[in-house]
């Protein structure tokens, strides 16, 4: 499973490999493309990159330096398309339960006014 480091990287990478084809890639590019709230240094920029590469989520052609020649594979951009899935599947269940939550808290207060006025 991927950590957010991993995570963002890989989003990173998918922003900028928006193909299945292999881009020359700087460090500074892909560091200026994370939010400014995950900022990331060389050293664990290359690291998930290496971790990335282990796990099959990217293939590096080439590294020297900066400079890498990677692509992103099938398995890394499934994982991004199965995340955002989830995502919107929770933000829809949220929804879904406090619409659920507010209108059983109306039909309640409704009832026991309606019993009130019965029972007078």
């Amino acid at each position: 499973m991927l950590n957010k480091k991993n995570a963002a990287t890989l989003k990173v990478l998918n922003i900028l490999c928006e193909d299945s084809s292999y881009k020359v890639l700087e460090l500074g590019s892909i560091k200026s493309k994370f939010p400014n709230k995950s900022k990331i240094s060389n050293l664990e920029l290359e690291q998930s990159l290496e971790f990335l590469k282990a796990g099959g989520y990217i293939d590096i052609k080439y590294a020297e330096e900066n400079t890498y020649c990677l692509a992103v594979c099938a398995k890394g951009r499934m994982i991004l398309e199965e995340s955002l899935f989830e995502s919107n599947t929770l933000s829809r269940f949220s929804k879904l339960l406090i619409f659920t939550s507010l209108s059983s808290g109306v039909m309640a207060f409704l009832g026991a006014m309606l019993a009130i006025l019965l029972l007078k």
